[in-house]
């Protein structure tokens, strides 16, 4: 049941990322990935105020994401607005286990936003650059 989900969810990124580059952003990505898996022990995934301020919003965003994508909740960043997971498929080498039915917060790390100007995870390869 999971596979069939994860492929709309992978449907869904590659539609989404094809229509994202008809729209520029602020930001370039520069760099390169170091493979250190970092990234995989620590997740950010941001919501608003107001999700992150409901219960049961939070709960049942925590859950559906636990089960869709493998992740563990590490703990909720009221102040930025995150919830922060790390992921059951890392392997001791840093690198994913689940290579490709990773989700597509895995595909497009760091995303390059159209709103904020991206952060990265201490050691992380890649920089932003203003365009």
């Amino acid at each position: 049941m999971k596979r069939f989900i994860m492929s709309f969810v992978l449907l869904d990124n590659l539609i989404t990322g094809s229509l994202k580059r008809l729209f520029p952003t602020r930001f370039t990505r520069t760099g390169n990935c170091k493979m250190c898996g970092q990234c995989c022990k620590e997740i950010l995934l941001k919501m608003t105020p107001a999700q992150t301020s409901s219960a049961l919003f939070t709960s049942i965003a925590v859950r559906w994401i636990s089960w869709l994508f493998d992740f563990i909740l590490i703990r909720i960043d009221h102040e930025n607005g995150y919830l922060v997971f790390t992921c059951k498929h890392t392997i001791p080498s840093g690198k994913c286990g689940n290579y490709f039915w990773r989700p597509s917060v895995c595909r497009n790390y760091p995303l390059v936003d159209y709103f904020e100007e991206p952060k990265f995870l201490p050691g992380c390869g890649y920089e932003a650059a203003i365009k």
